[in-house]
């Protein structure tokens, strides 16, 4: 779950990372803040919230598993457990 927790974080700062890169190697601003408007915090905020909602949708997409046929709990047969499964 760390694993996730990271990887969401990270998506997250992704935008703002590009951008802060973007405004020291391509337009040279060597200020940390100068660079920075409302307008390009709000599209990196979207594009940090998009990332993170596309990540997690893929994430849970990745983990479903059938969703079609009746679930078998798992049960003993003749002193062996039997795993649950779908039928």
């Amino acid at each position: 779950m760390l694993r996730v927790a990271l990887t969401e974080i990270l998506l997250f700062l992704a935008p703002f990372a590009l951008f802060a890169l973007y405004l020291r190697f391509g337009r040279g601003i060597d200020s940390l803040l100068a660079g920075w408007s409302t307008r390009s915090f709000a599209l990196c905020t979207i594009a940090a919230l998009l990332l993170v909602a596309a990540s997690l949708y893929l994430f849970e997409a990745e983990l479903r598993g059938p969703t079609q046929g009746r679930y078998v709990p798992p049960s003993w047969e003749n002193g062996i457990l039997v795993p649950g499964h779908f039928e």
